[in-house]
C-alpha cells in the first residue's frame, strides 16, 4: 500500500504534468504557505501559488515527470529518471517530507530543486524550497576530491 507521501507526489505530479491547474490548487490547504528563502518570498494561499505555476515565464516544460517509472517512498529512499526532473528522491515520515531533485528549465539550464513540506489531511499545507544552479567545479578543489560527472556533461 502506498505511503500518503507516494500518494501525495504521484497526485502532484499528475496535476503538473496534466496542466490540471485546479487539481494542482485543491492539493493544497486553505492556509497553504510557501517559502522561498533564496528570494524572501512568501507564497500564501492557493491560489497564489496556482497563479505562479499558470504564469511561468515560458510555461512550464511539455516533458515533465514520467509518471509510469515514478516511484517514490516516504521511508524508503527512492531514485528516478525522467525527461525534466532527471533525478528525484523523496522521503519522509509521518506528515513532513523533502524531496531532492534536478530540473531542467525551459532556457535548457539544470537546476537543483530542494523542498522541505508538511501535510495535513493529504494536501500540502507548507514547503520550504531551494533553488541552485549547477556550477562547475573549480581547479584548485581537484586534489581534494572524486570529480563526478559535471553539468556540462549532462
Amino acid at each position: 500500500m502506498p505511503s500518503e507521501h507516494e500518494t501525495f507526489t504521484t497526485r502532484m505530479a499528475k496535476a503538473m504534468n496534466d496542466r490540471d491547474y485546479q487539481a494542482y490548487e485543491a492539493l493544497l490547504t486553505e492556509d497553504y504557505v510557501g517559502e522561498y528563502p533564496q528570494s524572501g518570498e512568501v507564497i500564501h494561499g492557493p491560489k497564489n501559488a496556482r497563479a505562479i505555476i499558470e504564469q511561468y515565464p515560458g510555461t512550464l516544460p511539455k516533458d515533465t515527470v514520467d509518471l509510469t517509472s515514478a516511484r517514490l517512498a516516504a521511508t524508503e529512499a527512492r531514485w528516478l529518471r525522467t525527461p525534466t526532473f532527471t533525478v528525484v528522491r523523496a522521503e519522509g515520515s509521518g506528515n513532513v517530507g523533502v524531496s531532492a531533485m534536478q530540473s531542467r528549465y525551459p532556457d535548457g539550464s539544470t537546476w537543483w530543486v530542494i523542498n522541505f513540506y508538511e501535510l495535513r489531511g493529504g494536501r500540502l499545507a507548507r514547503s520550504t524550497t531551494f533553488f541552485a544552479p549547477m556550477f562547475e567545479a573549480p581547479e584548485w578543489r581537484k586534489p581534494y576530491v572524486e570529480q563526478r560527472e559535471s553539468a556540462a556533461e549532462r
